[in-house]
């Protein structure tokens, strides 16, 4: 599910099964700190097992002759639309939600350039391209090595989706995933210069559009 903090509009991403059966769950926003509440969506809505209610069908009015001064009998009164199911509604709206937040698979978008910098760690003053779109970073395996002894095996990952925004997610590290001081959970959004740490390694994604860069 998409969460979207009501303070400053920051968009990630949080698996729903971390709700652990709970109607809601209080989170701080990792970019502005804003603790906020949200409802678990797997949780049924009160409306849910009763019965859906019954279409009042319009009956012919006895004082009105049965049929039109040409003989013609009258077509019937058309029905009134039929209410909605809670649980449709809800989906509904929760698809309306993720089409207005932009949100699309992953996919490298064209003429775009994504690159993680390394700013502390092993691999200060390195530059990595990121030519996928999904990046695993880990101490030992993934795309990204980072041979940082504070960084777990396979500690987290970065995701590009076709229009253009980068998700990073923590991988259950042990020590945790950091943007601005804040341990994350589930994916959270990077803007362009914004820096991550995780472990004693610290990243900054840097995102070019090519077409700047043509020749004229």
């Amino acid at each position: 599910m998409i969460v979207v903090c009501p303070a400053c509009a920051a968009r990630f991403q949080y698996d729903e099964s971390r709700f652990q059966g709970a109607a809601a769950k209080r989170f701080r926003c990792p970019k502005c700190s804003h603790i906020f509440e949200v409802n678990n969506p797997a949780v049924a809505s009160p409306m849910d097992g009763f019965p859906e209610p019954l279409t009042t069908v319009p009956m012919p009015d006895p004082t009105l002759p049965p049929a039109s001064p040409s003989g013609q009998f009258r077509a019937p009164a058309p029905l009134p639309p039929p209410v909605p199911n809670a649980r449709t509604t809800a989906r509904r709206d929760r698809d309306a939600m993720l089409t207005a937040a932009g949100i699309q698979g992953p996919g490298m978008p064209p003429n775009m350039r994504f690159s993680l910098a390394g700013l502390s760690g092993p691999m200060a003053s390195t530059v990595q391209v990121l030519e996928k779109p999904l990046v695993m970073i880990g101490r030992e395996e993934g795309d990204i090595v980072t041979k940082d002894p504070e960084t777990s095996r396979r500690h987290a990952s970065i995701e590009i989706h076709q229009d253009g925004t980068v998700w990073v997610m923590d991988l259950d590290s042990t020590n945790g995933t950091f943007i601005d001081g804040q341990r994350i959970q589930g994916k959270v959004q990077l803007d362009n210069q914004q820096e991550f740490s995780c472990g004693n390694s610290t990243f900054m994604l840097m995102i070019r559009s090519l077409d700047d860069f043509q020749m004229h």
